[in-house]
């Protein structure tokens, strides 16, 4: 599959929308070749959207796709739960609740400040209400959290 192309069609298809392209992957699963396309919108995309945009995506994708092999195209949003993948996508998450991994400790907190040194997120350790200050080279891991 020519996956430059397909972001350029997706990309086409969402542009002057409120839609942001998150990734585009193709993956084999058992004998299925799967192009998975994750489109997201804040604050949420809506399984209605998420059909149009399949629809949408599936017809242009027919007009270039006569000698790819077969394939099942799967369109869908990369969850509440997203991994944040650089800082940019840190810095558009203040105010969110978040999981971080750094090489002690892991923390759930809400993301207060971010610059491109370090971020602070308040944490709720037994209790008590602490901002806990964490260099952003020293993160391992990041992601969007849902709290129950």
């Amino acid at each position: 599959m020519e996956l430059e192309k397909v972001r350029e069609i997706v990309l086409n298809i969402i542009k002057d929308k409120e839609y942001s392209l998150y990734d585009i992957s193709e993956e084999k699963i058992g004998n299925d070749n799967i192009l998975q396309i994750l489109i997201d919108k804040e604050p949420h995309i809506s399984i209605d959207e998420l059909a149009y945009l399949n629809e949408a995506i599936s017809l242009e994708l027919d007009k270039i796709d006569a000698n790819w092999p077969p394939y099942l195209l799967e369109v869908s949003s990369p969850g509440a739960e997203k991994e944040l993948r650089n800082y940019e996508e840190i810095a558009n998450s203040i105010e969110k609740y978040v999981y971080l991994e750094v090489a002690d400790a892991n923390y759930f907190g809400y993301l207060l400040e971010v610059n491109p040194e370090y971020l602070v997120i308040k944490l709720n350790l037994k209790g008590r209400i602490k901002k806990q200050q964490i260099a952003i080279n020293d993160i391992l891991f990041i992601r969007l959290a849902v709290k129950v």
